[in-house]
């Protein structure tokens, strides 16, 4: 056999095999592709099954009861007792998870969100300040309210913002705006509000900010005016008289409610205070049961137990 006749039986015996791994890897992914197509669907972001619409869900009653008009009232948790939280959801729209005074701990308040939202109510978180860290393990644990205290400056009020909104995560299905920092980390968020909780996050969490000092109420104007995603605005009665000197009643603290309260209804906002405070004009939100008669505390401060 010729040398040149040698080279053209090696080209075409490659040419062969070739021909015969191109057919195997067509064969193996059109099997691969019917396998896929037989899968039952994944919730977003998991390759499969069929995308849900990004502001196409809600899953927060709170929500849809303030879309009704109605008023909002609460049961306030300070401690780790699961029995004691499903209790306190009877009758009530939120629960108010507070981790700015309590001794609880993240896990603690993980497995109160989980038993809250099993009752059927909405778990609100109030975070100790307006911080990455704590806004973030609110939303993996599932909260869909976050409340920020001690509200006096665009930058606190932005930061609540911006750490528990996804950004726009998907292109082809973008967030809804206004789109924020949160980062995709594991959590039991899922679990609780469903498939449909990745692309919904955003227009089911709420965002509350307490007015608690006169430095506030001087910036209420300015907080609604250039942070867009604050949801709710509480005056925090207590607080509220304990840092200027004064009690609700006085003529300076009602100067001060009247500003914050005429200034959050301007922008459009939810209009937040005490459940005794259920009758005054504008307040829709409350902490406390709607049978409240008092702000709980008593005129020198001190809380009423």
């Amino acid at each position: 056999m010729k040398e040149t006749d040698v080279g053209n039986e090696i080209i075409s015996r490659r040419e062969m095999l070739a021909g015969a791994a191109g057919v195997a890897l067509v064969s193996a992914l059109a099997a691969r592709t019917s396998a896929a197509a037989q899968a039952p669907a994944g919730p977003p972001g998991s390759g499969r099954g069929q995308v849900i619409p990004a502001g196409s869900v809600t899953f927060n009653t709170v929500i849809t009861k303030l879309k009704e008009g109605k008023q909002i009232f609460s049961n306030t948790i300070m401690q780790p007792d699961l029995e004691a939280a499903k209790k306190a959801c009877e009758g009530q729209d939120f629960i108010w998870i507070e981790m700015q005074h309590s001794r609880l701990t993240w896990r603690e308040a993980e497995d109160l969100i989980r038993v809250i939202a099993q009752a059927g109510c909405i778990p609100f978180v109030r975070v100790p300040n307006a911080n990455k860290g704590d806004i973030q393990k609110a939303t993996d644990a599932g909260a869909l309210g976050i409340i920020v205290p001690m509200v006096d400056t665009v930058e606190e009020a932005r930061n609540a913002v911006l750490y528990a909104k996804w950004p726009i995560g998907s292109r082809d299905n973008p967030n809804t705006k206004p789109w924020g920092h949160r980062s995709s980390g594991g959590g039991q968020f899922t679990q609780l509000w469903g498939p449909a909780y990745q692309s919904n996050a955003n227009n089911n969490i709420l965002i509350m900010i307490q007015i608690e000092n006169p430095q506030g109420v001087g910036m209420i104007d300015t907080i609604l005016e250039e942070v867009p995603g604050i949801d709710i605005v509480m005056v925090a009665s207590n607080d509220f008289g304990w840092q200027a000197g004064d009690r609700d009643g006085d003529e300076s603290y009602n100067a001060r409610e009247k500003i914050v309260r005429e200034t959050v209804l301007k922008h459009g906002k939810i209009l937040s205070g005490p459940s005794s405070w259920q009758n005054r004009p504008g307040y829709r939100l409350f902490q406390g049961r709607r049978s409240a008669t008092n702000t709980g505390y008593d005129g020198t401060g001190n809380r009423i137990e």
